[in-house]
């Protein structure tokens, strides 16, 4: 399902609430990274499943060095364009094998991602190669149990127009 513009744009599809959900995490993913003292020019962080970019570029904007990687460029694209630093470096990579060398980046960003990978172990351990030691790693993603499963989606199914089904 490609979004395009809706990914800043839609008011009645699941990717709202993505946006709606990014602009609640964000600042407190800002403090968390200046609470470890991360928060300057020279600190580089990866997010990936960046998708359209909502918190690379506002990490960006916190004149951190920020690289976006995620599977689909037409989300990249998006990202892209909606970058208004123009310093983000998008790029595709899978979450499993990243073109990075290890201990390259000071923060690594996941958010929304993991629930998404059929082996999340495997993929944080490929995190950890090229997160810095006593790097930050932030993640979001949600429980596996039943509860999540009814207000995550089947909720967002049954309420949320546009919502394409097995959308998770």
């Amino acid at each position: 399902n490609t979004y395009g513009d809706r990914w800043y744009d839609a008011d009645d599809d699941p990717v709202a609430l993505l946006r709606a959900e990014s602009k609640t995490k964000t600042p407190w993913i800002i403090d968390r990274i200046q609470k470890h003292g991360l928060l300057n020019n020279t600190t580089q962080i990866l997010d990936v499943g960046c998708g359209a970019g909502f918190l690379s570029n506002e990490l960006a904007k916190q004149g951190l060095q920020v690289t976006g990687v995620d599977l689909s460029e037409e989300s990249l694209k998006v990202a892209a364009k909606h970058d208004h630093t123009e310093s983000v470096k998008y790029q595709t990579a899978d979450a499993y094998r990243l073109p990075f060398a290890d201990a390259t980046f000071d923060v690594l960003t996941a958010m929304d991602f993991l629930e998404h990978v059929e082996h999340p172990d495997q993929v944080i351990k490929e995190f950890s190669r090229v997160l810095k030691p006593e790097g930050l790693f932030i993640f979001h993603t949600f429980n596996r149990n039943p509860l999540a499963h009814l207000v995550i989606i089947k909720f967002v199914e049954w309420l949320v127009k546009n919502t394409r089904k097995n959308l998770h």
